[in-house]
């Protein structure tokens, strides 16, 4: 007789196994933790470059997520981070996950999304992009271009990956009645479309080029391959492990 999920054999064996930390990082306080201090630098970013709002109009999704809460009164600089920190909230809520946080878990998420980083690294070599956009490395401070390399994980994946996919994989299923994997697939394939669509004008600043567009698809399309097999956390860090290393790369470059 196979163990069921929950008994006494398969929790004692997952607390010890690999397969335990691949279900922990897909736990929303697992993300909360390892994306924490990830949110605080990137609003610590925000703060030294402007001290009031995003001042980069290359970050899409945040002001996304700001015109999103508008209804409610406010669109300040804070919203994208409380945004995302109350998503993980609620998540952790409905999930019905215990508030226990294993401190190895996020520990290890981080060679992991460095690991994950590398196929976008050499992706981003070979077509001879940088990670945050177009823009010379030289043209703007340290800060800016550490904030948006910061601002573009942490909400691009909050908005491209978790909503996106998530909502189209529910209305795919839901409507068109297509197996959960099936649905998966094509909701990741759309997102990753839209995710490189959004980059270039009039939603975001750049100017349409065909490799730029190549490059954001295939990018999106395997970031959305993590988010739906690894989840939110790993996603995240991979994406921003990926930014700031190409901007590191391109500043040396440029020096």
């Amino acid at each position: 007789m196979v163990p069921s999920r929950d008994s006494p054999l398969t929790r004692r064996v997952g607390r010890s196994g690999p397969a335990d930390y691949f279900t922990a990082t897909r736990q929303p306080l697992h993300c909360l933790v390892f994306l924490l201090p990830l949110l605080i630098a990137c609003e610590i970013a925000a703060v030294l470059v402007s001290g009031t709002a995003w001042p980069d109009s290359r970050l899409v999704a945040p002001r996304l997520l700001q015109r999103l809460v508008a209804w409610l009164g406010t669109d300040a600089a804070w919203v994208p981070g409380a945004v995302l920190l109350l998503t993980l909230l609620v998540w952790q809520v409905l999930s019905g996950h215990p508030w226990r946080v294993r401190a190895g878990v996020p520990l290890l998420m981080i060679p992991e999304s460095l690991l994950l980083a590398l196929p976008l690294l050499v992706l981003n070599q070979l077509l001879q992009q940088t990670a945050a956009g177009s823009a010379d490395p030289q043209s703007a401070a340290l800060p800016a271009h550490i904030l948006v390399a910061l601002g573009a994980g942490l909400y691009e994946e909050l908005v491209f990956r978790f909503y996106l996919i998530t909502g189209l994989a529910w209305l795919l299923a839901r409507l068109a009645r297509l197996p959960r994997r099936s649905a998966l697939g094509v909701a990741a394939a759309l997102a990753a479309l839209l995710f490189a669509a959004c980059h270039f004008r009039p939603v975001g600043v750049e100017p349409f080029r065909w490799a730029r567009l190549v490059l954001l698809t295939v990018a999106g399309g395997y970031l959305g391959l993590v988010f739906v097999t690894r989840g939110l956390g790993i996603a995240t860090g991979c994406h921003v492990a990926h930014n700031l290393i190409a901007l590191l790369l391109a500043h040396q470059r440029a020096t």
